[in-house]
């Protein structure tokens, strides 16, 4: 058996991640299902960096999360992390209220947001029927992002700081014994007084080992241009 402070049952973005800012301060395991980590979605994520993005909690987190990609630590990454690319809300006439609103929400946040016309926004994308671009909410400072290297650079902090990753470990048991979050793998048993749940698509199957209840599907209807 082996011990820890922390586990993290996933390698992917969000472990790697939590790995990265808690390994300075505690004995951190991350336990990895596949042979390498991010094998999933984190691996074949096309992720962009958009400030007007979600509820007002994500917006907040996303906008106090920038610096870090602008500047990460040094030797985080040899490459920007984040690359310009804006992004485009288009609507209907019908919708012209509708993006009005969006727009006063969103500048609360990103004060630089643009209105643009029909024109200019078959300007720039031509391929949009025009009936259905009649108005258009563009966010010119959303930008691509490096998943891999941002992956790649909170596993490299990770191990540096002390992180353990330990791949080929797929949960099939989780028990709570004194205080202790125990957790049996094809690679061995490990326990710790914190669990994280990391594992993506799999988390509601490790959350039930640990006799916790799914959570509610995710609908999501957000579509940019």
């Amino acid at each position: 058996m082996q011990t820890a402070d922390v586990l993290i049952v996933g390698a992917g973005m969000a472990g790697a991640s939590a790995a990265y800012f808690l390994a300075a301060h505690r004995k951190v395991v991350l336990l990895e299902r596949e042979a390498q980590p991010g094998y999933h979605a984190t691996g074949r994520s096309a992720a962009m960096y958009c400030e007007t993005y979600g509820n007002v909690v994500v917006r907040a987190i996303t906008t106090a999360s920038k610096s870090f990609y602008v500047n990460p630590p040094t030797g985080f990454s040899d490459v920007p992390l984040l690359t310009p690319r804006g992004a485009l809300i288009v609507g209907a006439e019908a919708d012209h209220a509708s993006l009005c609103q969006t727009l006063e929400a969103m500048r609360t946040l990103v004060p630089n947001m643009q209105w643009w016309t029909q024109a200019e926004i078959l300007q720039r994308v031509p391929v949009l029927r025009p009936e259905c671009a009649r108005y258009g909410v563009y966010e010119p400072d959303a930008m691509d992002m490096d998943v891999h290297n941002i992956h790649l650079g909170f596993l490299k902090g990770a191990r540096a700081a002390g992180a353990q990753l330990v791949c080929d470990a797929g949960v099939h048991q989780i028990g709570f014994e004194a205080g202790q979050w125990c957790v049996n793998t094809p690679v061995g048993r490990f326990c710790a007084p914190v669990l994280i749940n990391a594992a993506g698509a799999w988390c509601d199957e490790v959350a039930a080992l640990a006799g916790g209840n799914a959570a509610p599907p995710l609908l999501v209807t957000h579509l940019k241009v």
